[in-house]
């Protein structure tokens, strides 16, 4: 049986860095300063995904409340904002400044599905 303090803290350092991780792609969605429905869905499902964040970290230092079966979904939310940060950086170098080219949003697809369902798997 693992020790409750230490299955808090390691379920704080995975809140922290998924929180870090979905500032990152936030801030990296809002640069495209887009009127797209899907991109400021997309900015509106991680707003709300930090605002949870934010509560776990406070959340995760209280010793009544039992945060291991949390580790496995925050573990992948964190790799799927940063693997969905690199392939927004990889698929916009046709793009120039605050416009996105047609050719890269065409492009950009996250294990086979749109951003939709990318924003839907943060969601979930």
């Amino acid at each position: 049986i693992a020790d409750p303090l230490s299955t808090a803290l390691g379920v704080l350092a995975l809140a922290i860095l998924d929180l870090q991780s979905s500032r990152v792609l936030y801030q990296t969605i809002a640069n495209f300063q887009s009127n797209q429905r899907t991109v400021r869905q997309l900015n509106e499902e991680l707003e709300a995904l930090n605002g949870v964040l934010e509560v776990l970290q406070g959340t995760a230092t209280n010793a009544d409340v039992d945060l291991a079966i949390l580790r496995l979904p925050l573990l992948r939310r964190g790799m799927a904002c940063d693997d969905f940060e690199a392939l927004i950086a990889k698929c916009t170098a046709h793009s120039g400044g605050p416009k996105t080219s047609f050719r890269d949003w065409t492009k950009l697809r996250y294990m086979g599905d749109n951003i939709d369902g990318f924003k839907n798997m943060l969601a979930g």
